[in-house]
């Protein structure tokens, strides 16, 4: 009996011991994140200056390592936020608690920046930005050289005032950035700029610009932007909804993935292609702009597949001298010419553009909007060589399906209807 009564205590105890080594440790205690108004003495009242106590809990940060929180509140400040270490993270109760007001029309919200050199793992969330007064030159943040980087669940500027915004977000260098869940709204210059940035992340992002405006845009890509992953984004009002451009001569964007995303009510363009290299749209929109649904200039390998080109003004896409490598298919285009009817089409290409593709689309009456394009599809006369017109229908237009003053040899037109 001893021996038994002995095994059964070393089996226990052995038990309890394997027990131990598999379970995990007790969690260590957390750093508990700075507290704005608790650490560092904002007061978060909306009428006091609270730039250096938020300041001071930014660069309490960089040593300790610990997040800045901003409860809820309104924070005023009167200079701009600076950020410049690595590992940075600001956030607030919510988007629709948790305020920061610049009472200085010049100066940014946020300033991120190392002095040129790279700066990492940067984070901003839940927090509302604006300005105190209209027609503000500064931005609402301003990342310079930023790599992995995020915009979350960001209220940058207000819908139901009038012009507390200049510009949203202005990235210039780095990669991997991320804008998510976030709303831009009355911006007067652009909702959001990037340039010379690898690796563009645009998720859930509604830019609401004012309807008057004759010069904002939604979404500006510009020289050395590479990697461009946009899925719903939606802009509406201003002038333009998304532009692509090479300001500075260099490499023109490039590489663009763009699925549900869509440009409505414009004063000017949905979608302008100033230059960009091998850009798809899948299942996206333009509708409803003063001049063309899409323009498209120096662009190589533009892919629009499978969208909506409604009730534009002028030309539904109008293609210019310089384009090439382009297809449209899938995809339905009606209502265009609105201002003006049987003036402007479904589809302008313009003399000299070769090597295009417009395959199985829907051009003319339908999905409730009017008979108004002159042609479905207009050609210019002019050397146009190397295209493909199959499968298309296009009898509802008010002066015919197609006009083709192409006199290139090389040519399929077939199957239409």
């Amino acid at each position: 009996m001893a021996k038994h009564r002995m095994h059964k205590r070393g089996a226990a105890l052995f038990g309890a011991l394997a027990l131990g080594a598999i379970m995990p440790a007790p969690a260590q205690a957390q750093t508990r994140d700075l507290n704005v108004k608790l650490d560092c003495g904002a007061k978060g009242d909306g009428a006091a200056d609270d730039t250096n106590k938020i300041q001071d809990c930014i660069n309490r940060s960089a040593a300790s390592g610990q997040a800045v929180y901003l409860p809820t509140g309104a924070y005023r400040i009167t200079d701009q936020l600076r950020v410049a270490n690595h590992n940075t993270t600001i956030y607030g109760n919510s988007s629709a608690t948790t305020t920061i007001v610049q009472a200085n029309g010049t100066a940014h919200i946020f300033h991120v920046s190392n002095d040129g050199n790279p700066i990492d793992k940067i984070q901003f969330r839940n927090l509302e930005l604006v300005y105190s007064t209209p027609n503000p030159s500064g931005f609402g943040i301003l990342c310079n050289n930023c790599w992995r980087t995020y915009f979350q669940q960001l209220n940058i500027g207000r819908a139901a005032t009038n012009a507390f915004m200049g510009t949203g977000i202005w990235v210039t260098g780095g990669n991997q950035v991320f804008l998510q869940d976030s709303v831009i709204s009355q911006t007067t210059q652009q909702g959001a700029y990037f340039a010379n940035v690898g690796d563009v992340f645009l998720s859930d992002v509604e830019v609401n610009q004012p309807d008057a405006s004759g010069t904002s845009v939604g979404v500006v890509f510009d020289t050395g932007v590479g990697g461009i992953y946009a899925t719903n984004v939606n802009v509406t009002g201003g002038h333009t909804g998304f532009l692509f451009q090479n300001t500075q001569k260099k490499v023109p964007p490039n590489f663009g993935f763009f699925t549900n995303c869509l440009a409505d009510t414009l004063n000017g363009v949905g979608w302008n292609f100033q230059a960009a290299q091998s850009m798809r749209l899948t299942n996206s929109w333009s509708a409803t702009a003063a001049v063309y649904g899409i323009q498209v200039k120096d662009a190589d390998g533009l892919s629009i597949t499978d969208s909506r080109i409604y009730n534009n003004g002028a030309d539904g896409i109008f293609v210019e001298p310089g384009a090439r490598n382009l297809t449209i298919k899938d995809s339905t285009i009606t209502g265009n010419s609105r201002g003006a009817p049987r003036r402007h089409f479904g589809i302008n290409i313009a003399a000299g553009v070769s090597d295009f593709q417009i395959m199985n689309n829907m051009i003319g009456q339908a999905d409730g909007f009017a008979n108004s394009q002159a042609y479905g599809i207009y050609i210019a006369p002019g050397v146009t060589d190397n295209y493909m017109i199959l499968g298309n229908e296009y009898r509802r237009n008010l002066a015919g399906g197609l006009e083709n003053g192409a006199t290139g040899a090389n040519k399929v037109v077939a199957n239409n209807l």
